[in-house]
């Protein structure tokens, strides 16, 4: 038996050292191989047959960050010395906690709600805090549109659950990786909550985490720094 990381970090073994374009089941096989192949005795042989082609896995191993996002691999050493930013943490950020939305308020409503307060999405949480999904206004729209939706449906059957989650602990290394692959993450923690004789931990949301919100990091602290000089001192315009 063997796990994802060894499986795909075999299989781009394999192609980078020789040129077998071959997908993660391939690499799963190898890497099987490899321990076995160590009790052979002198003569005896090992036939390893790669099933699969790294057609499918286009966006996903041969992906250095899908790669370090999934913790397969780190990229973070070496970042972190071309980025002062990069082993900074989520908390830096200073978030606001956001608004949410409960399952039951209509399409409608939280449609008006992002277009009174100008965000693009809204999480959908339930009563205990328990997040279900998030809705956006261009999911919202595109469902509409479709008419798989109307302005009366509960946003519980418009929210998609296929969302990135961090902490406030999560490196902003870590925190750009994941935003190359989609527009926003979910900033989470956990809560215990203690009854009598027993204890539940659930979920919270926390803040919610853009391009925009790094990248406004990003360049406000450059140019703290690049205003203050070696002597730690404010230099003057």
């Amino acid at each position: 038996k063997c796990n994802d990381k060894d499986s795909f970090l075999m299989a781009r073994k394999l192609i980078r050292q020789e040129g077998l374009l071959c997908g993660g089941s391939s690499g799963s096989a190898m890497s099987v191989a490899v321990v076995a192949a160590k009790s052979l005795v002198a003569g005896q042989k090992c036939v390893v047959v790669l099933p699969d082609g790294v057609r499918n896995y286009m966006t996903k191993f041969l992906s250095d960050s899908w790669m370090a996002e999934r913790g397969f691999i780190s990229l973070y050493s070496e970042m972190s010395t071309k980025h002062w930013w990069w082993n900074q943490t989520v908390r830096s950020l200073r978030l606001r906690i956001p608004l949410t939305v409960t399952p039951s308020v209509t399409c409608q409503d939280a449609v008006e709600l992002m277009s009174r307060e100008g965000i693009d999405q809204v999480p959908v949480v339930e009563e205990s805090g328990a997040v279900i999904g998030m809705v956006s206004l261009g999911n919202l729209m595109s469902k509409i549109l479709a008419r798989r939706i109307d302005s009366t449906t509960p946003v519980s059957k418009a929210a998609y659950d296929q969302f990135r989650k961090v902490t406030l602990d999560t490196t902003l290394g870590m925190l750009s990786t994941m935003l190359e692959h989609g527009h926003f993450a979910l900033v989470v923690a956990e809560q215990v909550q203690v009854a009598t004789g027993a204890s539940t931990t659930k979920e919270v949301v926390i803040g919610i985490v853009t391009n925009i919100d790094l990248l406004r990091f990003i360049t406000k602290s450059a140019k703290s720094k690049s205003d203050t000089n070696v002597n730690g001192e404010k230099t003057s315009d």
